[in-house]
């Protein structure tokens, strides 16, 4: 009976330490979302032009750069851009705004399609937009920072960067469940007598 209360008593113990252990450890940073989506009677060039419509009309974080569209490959990719905001090292400044551009990759094929949001860099400054670096190694960066234990900037821009892209991903998985996939050659009403 001893035995079998002691059991119980560290496995308890064990539940409590895991907690405060995760609220110690760095945010994971690696962030990317992507999908295959199996599509029945679709056909790769109809799900290729649905995907280039979107790219070319509906993607939400421009400017879009880097465009490349392959209707050979059905393969489609840009780099979109966003902005994330940080508290201020110093207790009394304005937020800061920094830079945000990723990678959206899409490729069709006759049993559906794939896509992917990810490869996260952060302009680090201003005055220099071409110079950038990984999401995950500025993260890092700001973690090692003195403020980060009061400013959190670290998790702030990892939880933005999860929210767009957890906002492109919906955004174009909503927007192709919303278009009508048919068979190549397939267009109108069928022929008379077919149902």
């Amino acid at each position: 009976m001893k035995k079998m209360i002691v059991a119980l008593l560290a496995g308890s113990l064990s539940l409590f330490a895991s907690p405060t252990q995760a609220q110690g450890t760095a945010p994971s940073t690696s962030i990317e979302y992507g999908e295959k989506v199996h599509v029945e009677d679709g056909s790769a060039i109809t799900l290729y032009n649905h995907a280039l419509s979107w790219t070319q009309e509906k993607f939400p974080y421009k400017p879009k750069t880097d465009i490349q569209v392959n209707p050979e490959t059905k393969e489609i990719s840009l780099t979109g851009t966003s902005k994330i905001k940080m508290a201020a090292a110093k207790a009394s400044g304005p937020d800061q705004e920094r830079i945000l551009h990723f990678n959206f990759q899409f490729r069709a094929t006759e049993q559906g399609y794939s896509y992917s949001v990810g490869t996260f860099r952060v302009v680090p400054e201003e005055k220099e937009p071409t110079v950038m670096v990984l999401l995950e190694e500025y993260v890092k960066q700001l973690g090692q920072d003195r403020a980060n234990a009061r400013t959190r900037n670290d998790r702030r821009v990892t939880a933005q960067a999860n929210a767009i892209a957890s906002d492109v991903a919906s955004a174009f998985r909503s927007y192709m469940n919303s278009q009508p996939v048919v068979k190549d050659g397939e267009v109108g009403l069928p022929p008379d007598g077919e149902e």
